[in-house]
């Protein structure tokens, strides 16, 4: 299997702005827990999309699934995997909170790693990422007025505060 740092040079590598998302990227702030793929969220300027696809195909990928592509801003989501058992999932920054999470990730041993504020809206959405969700919002000196602010522009303002309510003392 790839490991992040693999997936996280190939991008740099094809000159893409991303983020680490999804389990992975909860592993870099919490303690770490299984997870059986990587997902990123990348930079969707289609020459960006197409210089990654390339070098990911290039790299041993194999795309599994696409959605959007037909679109003329190019593809949402593409899952690819390889034959080592690697499942890589690229979500393409078209949101706000998606290029926003590009914008203010930090770097972790040379992964770019959304910030536990990004990973707190982005584990709001699936009932699956709750445990992620409740060691999240227990972290100290989490930035809430930028929570609240896209967790509101996702629909996800509730959810939240219903997890934040069972972390509090």
């Amino acid at each position: 299997m790839k490991s992040v740092d693999e997936i996280a040079h190939l991008l740099t590598e094809a000159g893409a702005a991303y983020a680490l998302i999804g389990g992975h990227a909860v592993n870099a702030v919490l303690e770490p827990r299984f997870t059986a793929d990587i997902d990123v969220t990348v930079d969707a300027e289609p020459a960006v999309v197409a210089r990654v696809r390339g070098a990911l195909l290039a790299s041993g990928f194999r795309i599994e699934r696409e959605h959007g592509a037909a679109q003329a801003s190019g593809p949402d989501f593409v899952r690819f995997n390889d034959d080592e058992g690697t499942v890589l999932e690229l979500q393409m920054a078209k949101t706000g909170l998606q290029r926003s999470a590009i914008g203010r990730a930090n770097d972790h041993g040379g992964v770019r790693v959304a910030t536990p504020e990004d990973l707190i809206v982005f584990k709001a959405n699936r009932p699956k990422d709750q445990i992620d969700l409740l060691g999240l919002v227990g972290l100290p000196d989490i930035d809430w007025d930028y929570v609240d602010a896209r967790a509101s522009e996702w629909g996800v303002l509730a959810v939240i505060a219903r997890v934040r309510a069972l972390a509090s003392p």
